[in-house]
């Protein structure tokens, strides 16, 4: 259970990740269809595009992991060294509650001291940077 925030809590807006590169991978998708209609009489073609259309998907999945989570860490650690905090790291946190995100736990220095607290989540793009938060243990 996420601790109460304070009135005083900074809240920060992190953007969320577009996914257009996807499309990449659907012009894959694409290219190696028609490859493999178009290249009935011609075995080279044909298997390239079976091949191209195996690696479409594929890559759809593996970009839609990496470039999410890697654009949301550089979201979060923009957003804290903005407030002032240096070397900002960030855990799994609570994951998906109830259908909206968790709090994600963090821990930073502020002002030569180490801190520890957690984004917790106010709905749409708005998070709330709450010190010293830390979830209870079952």
């Amino acid at each position: 259970m996420p601790t109460a925030l304070a009135l005083d809590s900074p809240v920060v807006v992190l953007e969320p990740w577009s996914p257009w590169p996807l499309v990449f991978s659907g012009i894959v998708l694409l290219t190696g269809a028609v490859l493999a209609i178009a290249g009935r009489e011609h075995r080279w073609m044909r298997d390239l595009g079976y091949v191209l259309v195996v690696a479409g998907p594929l890559s759809g999945v593996a970009l839609l992991g990496f470039l999410s989570g890697n654009w949301d860490q550089g979201q979060r650690r923009d957003a804290m060294i903005e407030l002032g905090y240096e070397q900002p790291l960030f855990s799994g946190g609570e994951g998906i509650v109830g259908g909206t995100p968790g709090a994600i736990e963090f821990t930073a220095v502020r002002d030569g001291e180490d801190v520890f607290g957690q984004l917790q989540p106010l709905g749409g793009d708005r998070w709330a940077v709450v010190e010293g938060a830390r979830p209870t243990q079952d």
